[in-house]
């Protein structure tokens, strides 16, 4: 088992409304895939945590960074893992819009990497306990908003 983890910046012409359609094309082909993982959309940058087969994941990660609807696309890490973090969902998905207190510290440590990665509170995306927090911070969500 593999993951990977990227950030990067949605074009201009990228709104909420084409995020959710791509969110769910984005499910449609991770669950065929066996792909499965967690999207964070914030102030206009993506953080995504995929988990899969080294090969499709990484296939995917190709597929990603040639797709004009984001720029400036960067791998932060990739590892082996032993199991999935985000095997309940082919895709969670936060944009941090709202006032929701069970996600604000998940959202701090967001704001803290994408404005200043050398100096972002940890965890941060680039570990594996950035993720696992932000999978029960995701839980406690209802389940119809993931």
């Amino acid at each position: 088992m593999f993951n990977l983890v990227y950030r990067s910046r949605a074009s201009a012409h990228f709104g909420q409304t084409q995020i959710l359609e791509m969110l769910e094309q984005a499910r449609n082909f991770n669950k065929k895939s066996n792909v499965t993982g967690c999207l964070l959309y914030f102030q206009g940058e993506f953080l995504q945590y995929l988990e899969g087969d080294q090969v499709k994941v990484l296939r995917l990660f190709d597929q990603i960074k040639a797709d004009d609807r984001h720029s400036q696309v960067e791998l932060l890490s990739h590892s082996y893992i032993y199991a999935r973090e985000f095997g309940d969902w082919e895709m969670a998905y936060e944009n941090f819009m709202g006032s929701n207190h069970q996600l604000q510290y998940l959202k701090l440590l967001v704001e803290s990497y994408l404005e200043n990665p050398d100096r972002a509170l940890n965890p941060n995306p680039t570990s594996k306990s950035f993720w696992i927090a932000a999978r029960q911070l995701l839980k406690s969500k209802s389940p119809h908003q993931m």
